[in-house]
């Protein structure tokens, strides 16, 4: 049921990444590092629901992205078994 998510889930997931990352308001930093831990949670469980899809998907933002933060949120989603 998943696989046929992917898209629509995984566009979700990177745009809620990049909000909490570029926002410039008043969010405090441990609410930010939770939303960014917990939507690369999301995306370790997509990818295993979806065999692996989500880390051959993420593979080019992995190495073109110049974000730390959000380098290091894809980083996690590769290294995860």
């Amino acid at each position: 049921r998943m696989p046929c998510r992917l898209p629509v889930l995984l566009k979700a997931l990177l745009r809620l990444l990049w909000d909490v990352h570029s926002d410039q308001g008043p969010t405090p930093e441990p609410v930010r590092a939770a939303l960014l831990h917990g939507a690369t949670q999301c995306l370790i469980l997509l990818d295993h629901c979806c065999q692996g899809q989500v880390k051959v998907l993420l593979a080019g933002l992995h190495s073109s992205c110049e974000e730390k933060r959000l380098q290091e949120c894809f980083r996690k989603v590769q290294e995860s078994t």
